[in-house]
């Protein structure tokens, strides 16, 4: 539940934005032993206040620009113990005969900024994402691609086997019915862009013609297997991404709390870490991922 603030002139309620620190007039000036600087009007037979707020939080009001002040400072009147006061005590008075000291203690804020739900709203929507992408078993295909580019054991053949079949456990899990029990047809009802089908499909008959025919990858095959890899993951990143309605959190949100352009930015940096560290894919990663917020509807604006 949301702290608002009630606005004390109209009323409004809100979360603040920010706050800032605004020091006083009304201050203990060390080291003279006396506390002078006060503006008040003698009250109690001329005694110094009990309690003074030497700093103070300050907030705006949204809807009437009314400034706030909440105490961040607050200097309390306690009585100097004789036996354990020292020859040079700092901000002693007396009052009755009796010795006193202001000793200061510090405030915190009275409500949570904006900053802090964004904050907390982003860290539990990257869980969610996060735990989306693992329940695809992607970081199983990202260490299967960096195995492909980084061991010289791994040809181009092994990772078009083992990228096929991963496939294929995928199309499994989706438990898709066709009319033709096979790999293909199958394919072909998966709901990806046309153009991610063929090129699978293009791969199935490369794969059968090295079986068969002890064909070997070439230079053409090799780039249509990447190209393949890159957009079927990144197809796959966007399914489970849409799936969140994350470009929905500003109705399910407090408008007034949500940081739009922080929620943008930590979106983009969650997906371009993980597609550059989890699946390895390093060219033109920006490019990729403010395409896919576009189409996620998600954007400054």
């Amino acid at each position: 539940m949301k702290k608002k603030i009630k606005c004390p002139l109209c009323s409004f309620e809100f979360i603040p934005r920010f706050f800032h620190l605004e020091k006083l007039k009304y201050e203990v000036s060390a080291p003279v032993h006396i506390v002078n600087k006060f503006k008040y009007k003698k009250i109690n037979g001329g005694f110094q206040p009990q309690n003074i707020v030497s700093r103070s939080w300050v907030t705006t009001c949204p809807e009437c620009k009314y400034i706030i002040k909440f105490a961040a400072e607050l200097g309390k009147k306690e009585h100097l113990d004789q036996e354990s006061k020292t020859i040079f005590h700092l901000r002693e008075f007396k009052e009755n005969g009796k010795s006193y000291e202001y000793k200061f203690y510090n405030l915190d804020k009275p409500y949570r900024e904006a900053h802090y739900y964004n904050v907390d709203l982003i860290g539990r929507l990257k869980k969610k994402i996060i735990k989306a992408f693992d329940d695809l078993v992607l970081p199983d295909w990202g260490f299967l691609y960096k195995t492909w580019k980084v061991d010289s054991q791994i040809d181009s053949f092994k990772f078009l086997i083992r990228f096929l079949s991963y496939i294929e456990k995928y199309i499994a899990s989706l438990d898709i019915s066709v009319g033709l029990n096979t790999l293909i047809s199958k394919i072909g009802a998966l709901y990806i862009p046309y153009e991610i089908k063929e090129n699978i499909i293009d791969l199935i008959r490369i794969r059968e013609k090295a079986v068969s025919q002890y064909y070997e990858l070439n230079e053409k095959d090799e780039k249509l297997l990447q190209k393949t890899y890159i957009e079927l993951i990144m197809e796959l990143i966007f399914q489970e991404m849409a799936s969140l309605h994350l470009n929905e959190v500003n109705i399910k949100e407090d408008p007034q709390a949500l940081d739009k352009e922080l929620y943008y930015l930590e979106l983009k940096e969650l997906l371009q870490n993980y597609v550059r560290d989890t699946m390895y894919i390093h060219k033109e990663t920006s490019q990729f991922i403010i395409t896919m917020l576009n189409r996620l509807k998600i954007t400054l604006g």
